[in-house]
């Protein structure tokens, strides 16, 4: 009998539970989402467009989503979603789901607010031709598609774990940071992965390797809410082959301050994402 009335009362708790949050839910006015997300946003030169709305299943959500800034558009998405998880609440756990859709690919992620578990994340088909920060931030043209998976775990520290990264056939033309450019490359094969370690993240390496070229980029990653506006430190390490430099031989001219040994280029990339320098 007794356990009878407990089944009964714990599910007399989580149902009460789950209709306290949707009357909320209900009654919270999007228009303050919006206003402290455009508070906080105008902090880092960012607007974000267009106005949020409810979805049928508890939730928020941005239609043809477009984050900009001085330079013009910097991402879009046909959908953005955002909901919290009823099912993990029933065992005192707090998650919050989104998922992105970008051209073809997509990007789907789960963040807990309590507990060991903090972040999953997984990210696949997403075209560099459907970013616009390539083009109005670093003036360029790009292709491939982005691949990334994982995962995040809270300590008493902060957040740690790592992040897998991929483009597919990648390529890249006219990138240019600040005065200087760096080559034009197409056919390449990447692999990186991003540590997180205390609550900072790192990139430790990003390869991209073609025919006739070798290059590796590395440094600290900005994060947190001023990620758009925090110093960038990171270098990109430039190898190429004899036949390629010589094809590219103004490219180099103007990174040859930069050359560490002959065939090897250290380039130092400061500014802010918003405004990468090469320095």
């Amino acid at each position: 009998m007794k356990s009878v009335l407990l089944v009964r009362g714990t599910a007399f708790l989580a149902t009460g539970l789950v209709l306290f949050l949707l009357f909320c839910y209900l009654l919270f006015p999007t228009g303050r989402i919006d206003a402290v997300l455009a508070r906080a946003l105008s902090q880092q030169g960012l607007t974000l467009s267009p106005a949020v709305h409810k979805t049928l299943l508890p939730g928020l959500a941005w239609d043809n989503l477009l984050l900009s800034s001085d330079h013009g558009a910097l991402l879009s998405c046909q959908r953005l979603q955002v909901r919290i998880l009823l099912l993990p609440l029933l065992t005192g756990r707090a998650v919050i789901s989104g998922r992105a859709t970008i051209g073809k690919g997509r990007l789907d992620a789960r963040y807990a607010l309590n507990g060991k578990d903090a972040l999953d994340l997984e990210t696949d088909g997403i075209s560099l031709a459907e970013i616009p920060f390539i083009k109005s931030v670093l003036g360029a043209k790009a292709a491939g598609n982005l691949w990334a998976q994982g995962t995040l775990q809270r300590g008493a520290k902060g957040l740690s774990g790592d992040l897998k990264l991929e483009v597919k056939q990648l390529e890249f033309s006219g990138v240019k940071m600040g005065a200087f450019p760096l080559p034009d490359a197409a056919g390449l094969k990447t692999q990186g992965m991003i540590r997180v370690s205390d609550g900072k993240a790192r990139l430790e390496s990003f390869t991209l390797e073609g025919d006739g070229i070798y290059m590796r980029l590395s440094g600290d990653i900005p994060s947190g809410a001023n990620a758009a506006v925090t110093p960038l430190n990171m270098t990109m390490e430039i190898m190429p082959k004899p036949n390629f430099l010589e094809k590219q031989k103004l490219v180099f001219m103007l990174l040859a301050k930069f050359m560490t040994s002959p065939g090897v280029y250290k380039v130092p990339i400061r500014g802010t994402l918003l405004s990468p320098q090469i320095l």
